[in-house]
């Protein structure tokens, strides 16, 4: 059973600012697992009576309908672990999802690293439970990249007489230019930091207001509303994630959210995208980015029970489930998650893991 909750039906504290033509509910997001974690040992000290069900909640990225199978076989495997029932809750902003966790609506979520950081700010109890690990089943500073993309169209003039692209001050300024939301980690917190320190801006926030470096700002809401901004023409250059937007394009040249990739968007995608069928875009900037988390209420939590959950979510019968960690070369499959080493899976993670992306956004 899904649940679905939009900003009408849940009232939350604070609002994502968003200017642009496309506005959607939708934001990517990663996972991740593990066997123990530091969630669970800081709820030790006070007694949390054991939930009769337990409530996922997703981000809008994540609670599209081609996702479905995928958000059933997480609740399924959380279930597993718990020993009781698990209930998906999909929403349609990204504040009712880290509302939901916030407030023990949900117990658990998906949410992006800055948002993860802002919450356990306010309300430690929101720790983290897993991560997605790299391919060798370990804990990696870099789990994903934002990138910036143009239409290969465009693309000749970025690049850099030894083959590589480069953006630059001159050719960003007064240009229209496509993010997903305010509190998007890889759509706009990270890239948007890294360029005002690269160009000498003062405030980021500048990046995301039309007539302060940029002519005309859009906030697509999702990673892949962001990326169509730039098809259809109204801006330049969109920041996304190599993660979830992955399921829009085919890597044609270089190494999937690398600088200088080229991508196709696919065949067979809904509409408005399948009008863009074979339009190209080219990885013009890159940064690193932290493993996306999944959160726990420890509140609303055992930690006897939250170590089980983490223990089952980070074992083969989670990673080698072909549905939700698929096979790079399965086309067909719709999961946030690909089993490319035999040994990717969900890891804990401690808190002390965002200590460089809290000073970067100074969070800490």
């Amino acid at each position: 059973m899904e649940l679905n909750l939009d900003r009408r039906q849940f009232i939350v504290g604070g609002s994502v600012i968003a200017a642009g033509a496309v506005m959607a509910g939708m934001t990517g997001c990663s996972s991740s697992n593990g066997s123990g974690s530091s969630a669970a040992s800081s709820a030790a000290t006070e007694e949390v009576a054991a939930p009769e069900k337990l409530v996922f909640a997703w981000e809008p990225g994540a609670s599209e309908g081609k996702y479905e199978n995928m958000r059933d076989l997480m609740a399924e495997s959380i279930s597993e672990g718990a020993g009781v029932p698990c209930e998906t809750m999909t929403t349609t902003d990204y504040n009712v999802c880290i509302e939901s966790v916030n407030s023990g609506k949900a117990h658990y979520a998906s949410l992006g690293a800055k948002e993860y950081v802002e919450l356990h700010k306010k309300n430690p109890k929101v720790e983290v439970a897993w991560v997605l690990s790299d391919g060798e089943g370990e804990l990696n500073p870099v789990s994903y990249h934002s990138q910036v993309l143009v239409l290969e169209d465009n693309s000749e003039q970025y690049k850099q007489a030894d083959g590589s692209y480069k953006l630059t001050k001159e050719q960003l300024e007064g240009q229209n230019y496509s993010w997903v939301e305010l509190s998007s980690t890889s759509g706009f917190v990270i890239p948007s930091i890294s360029m005002a320190k690269e160009f000498g801006i003062e405030n980021p926030d500048d990046l995301g207001e039309s007539g302060k470096f940029f002519d005309t700002v859009y906030f697509g809401g999702s990673h892949a509303n962001a990326m169509l901004n730039v098809l259809i023409g109204d801006a330049g250059f969109c920041s996304v994630d190599d993660t979830g937007l992955a399921a829009y394009y085919n890597v044609i040249e270089g190494e999937n959210g690398e600088l200088g990739a080229l991508y196709e968007v696919k065949a067979g995608l809904e509409a408005p995208f399948d009008e863009y069928e074979g339009t190209k875009l080219r990885v013009v900037t890159t940064y690193p980015v932290p493993a996306v988390p999944f959160v726990v209420n420890t509140e609303f939590v055992p930690a006897d029970m939250n170590e089980a959950v983490i223990e089952y979510m980070g074992s083969e019968a989670v990673y080698n489930n072909p549905e939700l960690f698929k096979d790079p070369s399965d086309k067909d499959t719709v999961t946030k998650y690909k089993q490319t080493t035999g040994k990717v899976r969900f890891i804990p993670a401690p808190d002390s893991y965002y200590d460089d992306f809290r000073k970067m956004i100074g969070e800490e």
